[in-house]
């Protein structure tokens, strides 16, 4: 994206997929656009976006229908004012409250246990489930090679796992995983597996993640297997 005006623009992205049938399968792990985008006059930015579309796509009658063979991933990108924010925080609020999810985040409680607990932050702790090799740590602008599963924190409830397909990978450290995951993962070794304990702020934040029906205001934990650092 480019800003091609003389002023400042914050604004913020919604999206579609085509066809609309596809969009059930469409799953985001990451994306700029939970997130308000500001760019300075004339500056241009990559927005990085991680999805995957769930195996079923190819199983769906309607699209079997359509023959369809390709799915399309649409962005606006809307400048949100001060009273547009407003109003969108407002919609937002009301959403989320007529949906029953929490209105503030929630205590985030310090996992317990004497041995294997890293303290990163006030919001977020390692837990380490087993040694690495002490060797190949993840660093900042690194590419990392993990199997990853995320849970909810209060109830257990496994919303992501790459265990029994192909590793995720990332760079390390620059903002492209959300952020309690990003600082809970600088340091780890290859062969570690930690388990990242994060509050709702250092995770999906008010937002939450539709994709997986996380709510606005929800902790949650990674699992991060560490299988390669380059």
């Amino acid at each position: 994206a480019k800003n091609n005006s003389s002023r400042v623009i914050t604004g913020i992205s919604t999206y579609n997929v085509t066809p609309f049938e596809a969009g059930a399968y469409f799953n985001k792990i990451q994306c700029f656009c939970f997130d308000e985008q500001t760019l300075n006059p004339g500056e241009e930015l990559d927005m990085p976006v991680f999805f995957y579309i769930d195996p079923e796509f190819a199983l769906d009658a309607t699209l079997v229908k359509l023959a369809c063979a390709d799915v399309s991933l649409h962005y606006t990108f809307f400048d949100t004012e001060e009273p547009k924010k407003m109003f969108v925080e407002f919609a937002r609020d009301l959403k989320s409250y007529f949906k029953g999810d929490a209105q503030s985040p929630p205590p985030f409680t310090v996992p317990e246990g004497e041995e294997g607990i890293v303290k990163i932050n006030d919001q977020v702790y390692k837990e380490v489930l087993r040694k690495g090799y002490d060797k190949d740590f993840i660093y900042p602008g690194c590419t990392a090679v993990v199997h990853v599963t995320g849970t909810v924190a209060d109830t257990g409830k496994i919303f992501w796992s790459t265990k029994g397909g192909s590793p995720f990978q990332y760079k390390a450290g620059i903002g492209n995983v959300i952020a309690g995951w990003d600082e809970g993962c600088l340091g780890m070794s290859e062969g570690e597996v930690s388990k990242i304990h994060m509050s709702s702020t250092k995770g999906y934040g008010k937002q939450g993640n539709r994709s997986w029906d996380i709510p606005g205001h929800t902790n949650i934990n990674f699992e991060i297997e560490v299988m390669a650092v380059r």
